[in-house]
């Protein structure tokens, strides 16, 4: 299982003495014994600093991390006592500990948190029982995956089986378990280094236009499903014949001008064209990228339509909700929660998430997954898997919006538009204009607006007359005061979305816990679509200490990071820098610390 996949969360971090580091390289000689005590010291420096990190993983594992220069060097799992190499040692002494080659398709699988299994792993089989590893692993060792491209490391895990079984188990089931990736969390939390090119392995046993892995059982099953299903030779045969020949057994003297061909005409208006590949491409996700196995939920909506929903659709096709008769993602989805699909809950003010999805339902347990032939392109060299730690945030578009209300209706209806419509200062601006010209209110006093029983209405108290002309700008603040406030948040990949009443700010404040520690708490990330464990996990790395992300105390929703010290600055940098939101959404950057005057 790889347990660096999702953030850790960091507990200490302490400075070996020297008497450790001898302690540490003698328990390493031991479990790798290529490695030299040169080797050694090299990794692991005497009179350099040594910092061991104890962590927690996402499932609540206790790793002891040994780190030089910001790279972790090797890790320890407490519980086992195993170590392990990070990918960093591994590229600076590949063969410390036995490998499996695979082909370079399979890192987009690995790095997706996948095990490795034994279709994958490249062997010559004329080795017999000696095939994996020389026939000397046994279940449990320590084991390193590199590509058959480049004999650099890109996983380490243990060995799923003996090299004994694995050869008898005839290349099918899981090879290794997956610890540690190139890619995951515990090498990104490092200096990032890329992949280096140690050169492609020892292959000479390949023979070119060898099949790039054995197909999985599954495959298999499905191969022989299609076949049982195809027509036999003879029966396309016989097909042919009856085709080419009329029924006095001879052959048409123009074929082409005998057949004519049904045009096939749609009579479908195009929003039921966009219902129905709405409706497809739901089913289509739940059976493929968001099935059972591979869903984690609770899952946001917008994240659901963009990661699941658009993949599944036919190439050259634009899924949009607008052109449906939905209009909008979440009442498509609220139709699918009728009808037992799915449970949606709003966890966080207006951002719904997916709670469950029911795959024994009978729409998605019966529908029948289509294959969609992909558009030809031309060969280009294959680009570099993404990782998980490459995705990069893009901020919400935020817009202020004014609300119509019953004061301002009158006025609004001229231009057809109704109540609880949300509209810019712009917007608002244009429509005073044009009511304005339309009814010729322009004063002869420049700047000025004569005041019709409309506007007066609208802008006035009730029973005020006496004002017969308005400035313009006066009337523009009279006519928004009148309105609701509401914003729109539109997310990349995502139709925009109208919500009534101010936008939260991210809240950065400080509040005293026992022993009169000081502790930083960041709350409405969710509201920005900010992962709280990701930048939690952001400031356990940059500060070194401990970070925690709960559900928000005495509110109806959201999460909340508490960071250990007053870190408002760093937290609020981190927005600001790294993920691009508007100063002006961000509340409490006056509650940083004063920094320390230097002695």
């Amino acid at each position: 299982m790889t347990i660096f996949i999702k953030p850790f969360r960091v507990k200490s971090n302490t400075q070996m003495k020297g008497s450790d580091k001898k302690k540490l390289k003698a328990s390493l000689k031991k479990s790798f014994p290529k490695l030299t005590d040169e080797d050694l010291n090299t990794l692991l420096p005497t009179k350099e600093e040594i910092v061991i990190s104890k962590i927690f993983t996402f499932n609540e594992e206790s790793v002891l991390l040994y780190i030089h220069n910001k790279n972790t060097v090797f890790f320890e799992m407490e519980k086992d006592k195993i170590f392990f190499p990070s990918i960093y040692t591994l590229w600076k002494y590949p063969e410390m500990i036995p490998f499996l080659t695979t082909w370079p398709p399979v890192m987009s699988r690995i790095a997706n948190g996948a095990d490795l299994m034994l279709p994958g792993v490249i062997v010559e089989e004329e080795k017999g029982i000696k095939a994996y590893c020389d026939g000397r692993l046994a279940k449990g060792d320590l084991v390193s995956v590199n590509l058959q491209s480049n004999k650099a490391p890109v996983a380490v895990g243990t060995a799923w089986l003996s090299s004994e079984d694995m050869y008898m188990a005839a290349r099918k089931g899981k090879c290794v378990n997956t610890i540690h990736f190139y890619g995951d969390q515990l090498w990104a939390a490092g200096t990032r280094e890329q992949l280096p090119d140690l050169g492609g392995p020892d292959m000479g046993f390949l023979v070119k236009g060898d099949y790039y892995g054995e197909p999985s059982e599954e495959e298999e099953g499905k191969a022989e499903e299609v076949k049982d299903n195809l027509p036999s030779v003879d029966d396309v045969a016989q097909d042919v014949v009856n085709l080419n020949l009329n029924s006095d057994g001879k052959s048409p003297e123009n074929t082409s001008d005998n057949i004519e061909e049904p045009a096939v005409i749609d009579n479908r208006t195009p929003q039921e064209i966009m219902d129905e590949l709405l409706e497809n491409a739901f089913l289509q996700s739940l059976k493929t990228s968001c099935s059972a196995k591979k869903a984690e939920f609770p899952m946001l909506t917008s994240n659901f339509f963009r990661l699941h929903m658009v993949p599944a659709c036919p190439p050259d096709t634009n899924l949009d909700v607008k052109k449906s008769s939905y209009k909008k993602l979440s009442k498509f989805l609220e139709k699918k929660e009728k009808f037992g699909l799915l449970k949606i809950k709003e966890l966080t003010k207006g951002v719904e998430s997916i709670m469950s999805v029911d795959y024994e339902h009978e729409q998605v347990k019966f529908f029948r997954v289509v294959k969609h032939a992909k558009p030809e392109v031309e060969e280009a060299e294959p680009e570099a898997p993404v990782l998980p730690c490459d995705k990069k945030y893009e901020p919400p578009k935020i817009v202020e919006l004014y609300t119509v209300t019953a004061n301002v209706l009158k006025l609004f209806k001229t231009a057809n538009i109704g109540k609880g419509t949300g509209l810019t200062a712009q917007e608002v601006r244009q429509v005073l204009t044009e009511y304005v010209k339309a009814n010729q209110l322009k004063s002869d006093t420049p700047g000025m607006v004569r005041l019709d029983e409309l506007l007066a209405e609208v802008v006035m108290a009730k029973g005020d007359n006496s004002s017969k002309e308005m400035k313009w700008e006066d009337l523009q603040q009279f006519t928004i005061s009148k309105m609701s406030p509401g914003y729109s948040l539109q997310f990349q990949g995502e139709p925009a979305s109208q919500f009534k009443g101010q936008l939260d700010p991210v809240e950065l404040t400080t509040a005293t816990r026992s022993g009169n520690k000081k502790v930083t708490l960041v709350n409405n990330l969710d509201t920005y679509q900010i992962d709280p464990s990701e930048f939690a996990h952001k400031c356990q790395v940059y500060l070194s200490v401990g970070t925690t992300s709960h559900p928000a105390p005495n509110r109806k929703s959201g999460t909340e990071v508490m960071i250990q010290g007053n870190h408002v600055a760093y937290a609020a940098k981190l927005l600001l820098e790294e993920y691009k939101i508007n100063k002006k959404y961000i509340k409490g950057v006056e509650n940083a610390g004063k920094p320390k005057k230097k002695k």
